[in-house]
């Protein structure tokens, strides 16, 4: 058994293409505290932050509990975030997280009162919180306040579009820029926007892999839509199983675009694969991302895929709509077509090595 110890991740990054020297001198100069470190610091941090918190809605619901007021006090928190990113300290930047969703929450609830009566329902909600997260999101800061950022702002888009045909769309493009960010992962990981490109890459990640039981055939958020609109529209089903196709497709015909042995073999066994997981299109859009991710060197997110997948799988396996035998017959078919297609890549690698 070997004794030495895997490379630190600037390293691994450097060897796999992701960065150049430059980039690789720059990020050995920024260090990190340990993890069990940054652990005690960000709960203390949290808990200064309640605190401070708390004490600051005092005056505030003293002066009125009007939007203007609230308003102001949101503005103030997000001023107060940005100048506690700025210090560039793990226990000043989780301040500035709490701080800055904070202010957003006061800010939304402010222009939620004011314009009210132009906007129907929840509407201005998803609005405001749209504005909120993206005027947040480009202010210098960790990438853990960006990330949420771009998260909130997604789902507010999320539910402006609404359920239907729209959202099946909407969940499709976010698989799609996500694996199209971690496969151009070597070309901005250098530059000035990284930070913030990486950010918008786990937030519509996130984002892709959340939707993506919707496009199930009766998963518990078209369920919901049942229950809300009474009807169920009937392209989400189709629209999203060939959306999520496509970005399989679209994703190992990238990967393979440098090797034509393998590109054949390859995008067939993609497409059956598709195909033999036509009751959970949420698997191909995790594959899709598995692969993007694992060309990126991002191991958290290629646990993550595996673990939403695993999820998926659940959800078909408990799903009363498919007898068991379809559903047996779809696993036994994308688990052959995953081996024969390992065999048959593996066959290819070695002829062309």
């Amino acid at each position: 058994m070997s004794d030495t110890a895997s490379p630190p991740f600037p390293t691994r990054l450097h060897q796999a293409g992701i960065i150049d020297a430059a980039g690789l001198a720059t990020l050995q100069t920024l260090t990190r505290p340990p993890w069990w470190l940054a652990l005690l610091l960000g709960f203390a941090a949290w808990v200064a932050s309640l605190l401070i918190l708390s004490s600051f809605f005092v005056p505030v619901l003293v002066l009125g509990n009007g939007p203007v007021v609230r308003g102001i006090g949101g503005i103030l928190l997000a001023a107060a975030s940005v100048f506690l990113f700025r210090l560039r300290k793990p226990f000043t930047d989780q301040m500035g997280l709490a701080f800055s969703l904070a202010g957003q929450s006061l800010f939304v609830s402010a222009f939620a009162e004011r314009f009210s009566d132009f906007v129907e329902g929840a509407d201005v909600l998803a609005l405001a919180a749209l504005a909120a997260s993206l005027a947040m999101a480009v202010v210098p800061a960790t990438t853990l306040h960006r990330s949420a950022c771009a998260l909130l702002a997604l789902s507010s888009l999320a539910w402006l579009i609404g359920p239907g045909t729209g959202l099946a769309l909407f969940g499709i493009a976010t698989a799609a820029a996500a694996a199209a960010l971690w496969l151009a992962r070597p070309t901005w990981a250098a530059r000035p926007r990284a930070a913030l490109i990486k950010a918008a890459a786990h937030a519509l990640t996130l984002t892709a892999l959340t939707i993506a039981p919707y496009g199930h055939a009766h998963s518990m958020l078209s369920v919901l839509e049942e229950a809300i609109t009474g009807s169920r529209t009937g392209l989400v089903l189709p629209v999203y199983r060939i959306g999520a196709a496509l970005v399989l497709l679209a994703t190992t015909a990238w990967l393979c675009r440098d090797s034509v042995a393998l590109r054949l073999p390859a995008l067939a066994g993609a497409l059956l694969f598709a195909l033999a997981a036509y009751a959970t299109p949420g698997l191909p859009i995790a594959t899709a991302l598995l692969l993007a991710t694992f060309q990126a060197s991002h191991r958290p997110w290629v646990a993550m895929t595996l673990v939403f997948a695993t999820l998926y799988l659940g959800e078909l396996y408990y799903s009363l709509q498919e007898t068991l035998l379809v559903k047996s017959l779809a696993l036994i078919a994308s688990g052959a077509v995953l081996l024969v297609l390992r065999t048959l890549l593996r066959t290819r690698a070695g002829r062309t090595a």
